[in-house]
């Protein structure tokens, strides 16, 4: 063999001998690689068999709890079933001539019975429908010194004075002496006790349609 052949021979054998080596190392590397593998996935496995799972309640979707009854709010609205008839019912057309003087005089005399026998702190029940937006439900308001103080619904929870529903015996004659200025007719009843308006049924100009209910009953002193 020449010496060149030989040389060849020897580079060739080297090169075979390195390519053996790397290979083995790429195995090697591609073994401790699997073997990390295996023991992360076996120390997640035994965390979470260590630690129990609790799972989080659900969100409570429903309706808010009713607050505490410590005043008797809702013992109040049991006198909120139904009332078929009031009793001396009047009603005014004040289209025809005279009908609103008449009614003018009627509510200076009840409302001068209710300020002559009205205690300055009381609760009482109150009802107001309308045609837009309907009927809205019974609220418990609590007037002091002639001003609503609070307002309960029928659950006990607080609502809002602010609302067009919301309003003293007083507001109730005011009401009513603002109707006998603009209103179209008016039916109107008074508690035969108190003499404060226990059902008012308005209806103003120019149509039928644009009627108003207030109905109030319940009256208590506090």
């Amino acid at each position: 063999m020449s010496k060149r052949a030989a040389a060849l021979a020897q580079y060739e054998d080297h090169g075979h001998g390195c390519g053996s080596v790397k290979l083995s190392r790429n195995r090697a590397r591609v073994r401790i690689a699997w073997a990390k593998l295996l023991v992360l996935s076996c120390l997640i496995v035994a965390c979470r068999r260590a630690v129990p799972v609790t799972s989080l309640p659900a969100k409570n979707t429903g309706a808010g709890p009713i607050v505490q009854d410590t005043g008797g709010v809702i013992a109040f609205f049991k006198d909120t079933g139904p009332v078929v008839n009031f009793p001396e019912t009047r009603t005014f057309s004040l289209q025809t001539p005279g009908q609103r003087d008449s009614l003018r005089t009627a509510l200076r005399g009840e409302r001068a019975l209710w300020r002559a026998s009205s205690p300055p702190d009381y609760r009482f029940l109150v009802r107001t429908g309308c045609f837009c937006p309907g009927v809205r439900g019974w609220l418990l308001m609590e007037v002091r010194r002639g001003q609503p103080l609070r307002a309960w619904d029928r659950a006990g929870r607080s609502a809002a004075l602010s609302d067009w529903d919301t309003f003293s015996i007083d507001g109730l004659f005011d009401r009513l002496e603002r109707s006998a200025d603009h209103d179209a007719a008016v039916q109107v009843s008074f508690d035969p006790r108190w003499h404060f308006p226990t059902y008012i049924r308005t209806r103003a100009l120019p149509g039928p349609d644009m009627w108003a209910v207030i109905e109030a009953r319940g009256l208590r002193p506090i």
